[in-house]
């Protein structure tokens, strides 16, 4: 597998230079935002997931990520077993107000999980957590207890998270209830199942939607790897591969936000560009799905 460093060695120097952060983001430019259906609360396209920083609890490492992220506008930050790191580097920064926190609670007891909504609202100095979210295996059987949480006040928002297809019937179960605030799943060039069937109903149901596993992983460099990114990239003022796909992801009208995993602020920087300028229109999204599918 190559990750994004291995691929910018291959990459060459026109690619370099277009990910350099002043051309990325020139005139520091902000990221566009969308609004949370059914909420005035709007989120910014690209937001923060699982970063090595957070999960290491790399104080230093964490506040550069997160200056450049809530300086260029980011708010959504993903946190499975980082959130109470995150919300503290957060603070620390003064961008308390900035970040939107994705908080998990999978297994253990309800008793529990309260208690550590409870933790991380008091290091922010609020009444309630922005999102809590779980597996549909934890998620499913208890979705009362979260519908219960958000009626107390415990959290504003409540969802599922996958990433995966197979669980895409257990996740549209609950959507159907009308109680689903948020959902998140997998979505790319080559992972196109949540277009089918998930996507559709989101919008129709007025779903918030989170995109992970923008490069799969990773393998998504290596596939593109060699190749050149094609001149037509421009028309929609995407000039990197990891812009080509953020930008795929986010010209579907359901996403709300597509989140990226990095602890390099130049990769971040790069990610945020994708969110910036020009999206491609429907026919132009069909091009690109079978311009990298045509690479596997």
């Amino acid at each position: 597998m190559t990750d994004r460093r291995e691929f910018l060695k291959y990459a060459g120097t026109a690619v370099m230079a277009a990910l350099t952060p002043s051309l990325v983001m020139a005139g520091r430019r902000t990221l566009p935002t969308r609004r949370v259906p059914g909420t005035d609360e709007r989120l910014s396209v690209v937001g923060l997931g699982q970063s090595r920083a957070f999960r290491d609890k790399d104080v230093e490492s964490s506040k550069i990520l997160l200056k450049t992220f809530f300086e260029h506008g980011g708010g959504y930050v993903d946190c499975r077993d980082s959130m109470y790191h995150v919300a503290s580097v957060s603070k620390s920064l003064g961008e308390n107000d900035s970040a939107f926190i994705g908080s998990y609670f999978n297994g253990g007891s309800p008793v529990e999980s309260e208690a550590s909504a409870r933790r991380l609202s008091a290091i922010r100095g609020a009444q309630s957590v922005d999102l809590m979210q779980t597996v549909p295996e934890d998620g499913v059987p208890n979705w009362n207890v979260f519908r219960r949480w958000k009626d107390e006040g415990l959290t504003r928002f409540i969802g599922l998270a996958r990433h995966n297809s197979s669980y895409y019937d257990a996740m549209m179960k609950v959507m159907a209830t009308g109680t689903m605030d948020f959902v998140q799943v997998n979505l790319s060039m080559l992972e196109t199942e949540a277009e089918d069937r998930l996507l559709p109903m989101a919008l129709d149901k007025g779903v918030a939607v989170a995109i992970n596993r923008p490069f799969i992983n990773g393998r998504y460099f290596s596939i593109v790897k060699g190749h050149s990114l094609p001149a037509w990239a421009i028309e929609f003022d995407c000039t990197s591969w990891a812009q080509f796909s953020i930008k795929y992801i986010l010209s579907h009208p359901a996403v709300t936000c597509v989140l990226t995993e990095t602890a390099n602020p130049d990769h971040l920087l790069d990610n945020l560009g994708g969110g910036i300028g020009r999206l491609p229109d429907a026919k132009t999204r069909k091009r690109m799905r079978q311009f990298v599918q045509d690479m596997v």
